[in-house]
Order: C-alpha cells, then sequence, then structure tokens
C-alpha cells in the first residue's frame, strides 16, 4: 500500500503538469472596439518563449496604461466640472437631511426634549454642510494633485498607446492555439483536451461550448452552463470535475435553463438535458452492483429515480429527495442514509 501511495504521489506533478501545459490568457480591451480577449499558448510548442514574453510585455504595458489613465481621471478632478459635481452631490445629501429633519419638527405628540435636539441639528445643518464642502474641495484637490504628479511622471503615453498594445495583441496571435484571439466573454483552462467559453447574446446573458486543442471552437457556445469532460486517464485540479463520475468516457453535464443532461467531446447528447436542475447541478454516474448510474429528478413526477448510460430507468422514479453516494457503503443511500433498492 505504502509503495502504491509513493507511485501515486510520484505521478501527481507529472500529470498536474499536463493538465498545465495550455496557459490561457485574458486580456482586457483596449478600446470599445477591442475583441481581441481570450488565447491559449502551449507552453510545449516551439513558439511558446516568444508568446510568453509578448504576453508579459503586453500585461507591463497594459498595467502602466490603466495607471496612466486613472491619474488622467484623477488630475481632472480639479476642473470645474468634476469638482462641482461631486459637491452638488454632497449638498443634495444634506438638502435631504434638512428635509428629514423638518419633517420630523411635523410630527404630533413629540417631546420636548425630541424637538429640541432636531431644532439643534437643523441649526448646525448650513455649519456642518460648509465644513463638509471643505473637506471635500480639499480632498479633491490633492486627488488632482497626486493625478497631476503621476501623469507627469508616466513618461512617455506612446509606450503604451493603444496603437502599440492593439499591435502587441496582434503579433501575439501567431504563438497561440489556432493562430488567434476570440472574443470571448469569458474562458476556463484546459481540462482533459477542452476548454470551456462563454459568449453574451444581446441580453447580456452567456452561453457556454468548448475548445479545443487545435483552437478551434469544437462546441457552439448554446448551454446556459457546463462542466469540464470528466475522465479518469488524467489528474484533473478543477473543481468543475466531478472525481467520483468512474467512466472513462468523456462528458460532461450542461444546463440549459432549468434542466441537465450530458454531452459528449463532439457535442452529441448523450443525456438529454431534460432532468430538472438539482443541488449537485450535474449528471454523475457511479459504479453499482446494477452498472452504471445516475440519480436524476423525473421532469414529470418530480421524483427521484436512477438512469443508465443510454438514460434508461433502471429504478424508476420514487424517492421524493434527492438520493446521496455514501463511499462508505458503496451505495446510494435515502435521506435517513438506508441503502437505495426498488420500491
Amino acid at each position: 500500500m505504502k509503495r502504491l501511495l509513493f507511485l501515486i504521489a510520484a505521478l501527481l506533478p507529472l500529470v498536474a503538469g499536463a493538465q498545465e501545459r495550455y496557459r490561457t490568457l485574458k486580456l482586457d480591451p483596449v478600446n470599445e472596439a477591442d475583441t481581441l480577449l481570450v488565447g491559449w499558448i502551449d507552453t510545449r510548442s516551439a513558439g511558446a518563449e516568444r508568446g510568453i514574453a509578448l504576453m508579459n510585455t503586453y500585461a507591463e504595458l497594459a498595467t502602466k496604461r490603466a495607471q496612466y489613465l486613472a491619474a488622467q481621471r484623477e488630475a481632472g478632478l480639479g476642473e470645474s466640472d468634476e469638482m462641482a459635481r461631486a459637491l452638488a452631490e454632497q449638498d443634495a445629501m444634506f438638502e435631504g437631511m434638512r428635509k428629514e429633519y423638518q419633517q420630523m419638527l411635523q410630527q404630533e405628540g413629540l417631546d420636548e426634549e425630541s424637538r429640541k435636539s432636531l431644532e439643534e441639528a437643523l441649526a448646525d445643518l448650513d455649519k456642518n454642510k460648509a465644513e463638509s464642502r471643505r473637506q471635500m474641495q480639499e480632498y479633491l484637490g490633492g486627488m488632482a494633485a497626486e493625478g497631476r504628479q503621476a501623469v507627469a511622471d508616466a513618461g512617455n503615453p506612446s509606450e503604451f498607446s493603444e496603437e502599440r498594445l492593439l499591435l502587441i495583441k496582434r503579433n501575439l496571435q501567431k504563438y497561440l492555439l489556432g493562430g488567434r484571439l476570440w472574443g470571448f466573454s469569458a474562458a476556463r483552462d484546459f481540462r482533459n483536451g477542452f476548454a470551456a467559453v462563454a459568449r453574451k447574446d444581446r441580453d447580456g446573458d452567456e452561453h457556454w461550448g468548448f475548445v479545443n486543442r487545435a483552437g478551434r471552437l469544437a462546441i457552439p457556445c448554446q448551454w446556459d452552463d457546463v462542466f469540464n469532460f470528466n475522465n479518469q486517464r488524467y489528474y484533473s485540479l478543477s473543481v468543475w470535475d466531478a472525481p467520483e463520475d468512474e467512466d472513462d468516457r468523456p462528458w460532461t453535464s450542461v444546463r440549459k435553463e432549468h434542466n441537465v443532461g450530458m454531452i459528449d467531446t463532439l457535442g452529441v447528447v448523450r443525456i438529454p438535458v431534460r432532468y430538472p436542475y438539482s443541488r449537485r447541478a450535474q449528471v454523475v454516474f457511479y459504479r453499482t452492483k446494477r452498472g452504471e448510474l445516475a440519480a436524476v429528478r423525473d421532469p414529470q413526477t418530480r421524483k427521484w429515480g436512477f438512469i443508465d448510460r443510454s438514460a434508461a430507468w433502471v429504478i424508476k422514479p420514487f424517492l421524493a429527495d434527492e438520493p446521496e453516494w455514501d463511499e462508505e457503503q458503496a451505495c446510494f443511500v435515502d435521506a435517513e442514509g438506508r441503502p437505495v433498492a426498488r420500491q
């Protein structure tokens, strides 16, 4: 047993390293028209070193540009329109307090002590407003001075101009999988040969699909959520994987609205996406004495039963609550911890 554990410990860094072979790049847009946002570098490819160097250069210059733009905004606080806007917001807050005090004074049955306190607060309001305005002007003036100094210290802004950053992005693409950067709104790391990616629709909702190791969109972005492909030949560090899924076929759970199912690496639906979304949020198969089974909720009866890899009911729905997998007993159990059998 100790020898086996030693072997596993020795292999884990190698397998984990295989998972980290493809480095995910997530680049902020340079401007509103920039859609070069997501890509992956194969760290074992011939151009990986040059690609990583370009990526690091881009990150450094993008950070400088962000700091420079922030300093410009702060320097602008000293201008009359920016200052006036900030002070107007503060004045509106004090006027709201004035109205609130006046309304409280008009309440019936107000005792003398409360009335006196409100009148004092109302009398001090203009003094507090003036002091707050002075402090705001001093604060904004200080920020503006710091911003102007930071702008002056930034050196030559052409070093991190939009044009240069976009040029670096275009040059970087030749070192990436598929020779391009994508405009995905979100992307995950590669797991078991695929990286989950998302695009937003007109309403701003994200839909998920997968990119393969060739850098191509292998499965269109059409699902409301996806998990990573499970495959026991790999050791995955991803929280999106279900390590208890013992099957070696790389399938993954997908969600559409309130239903879940499973697809394969070609995007073919293997388990129909018709089972109501549950706490577990995915379909997970376990090896049982009756074969590989997954607990799913019947959309008609809303009860729980068990299906096989062909989505056929092996144990028809009869449980009111979601069953759990018990590692010690190596079987499904109900809410009371009792092994589940046919009703």
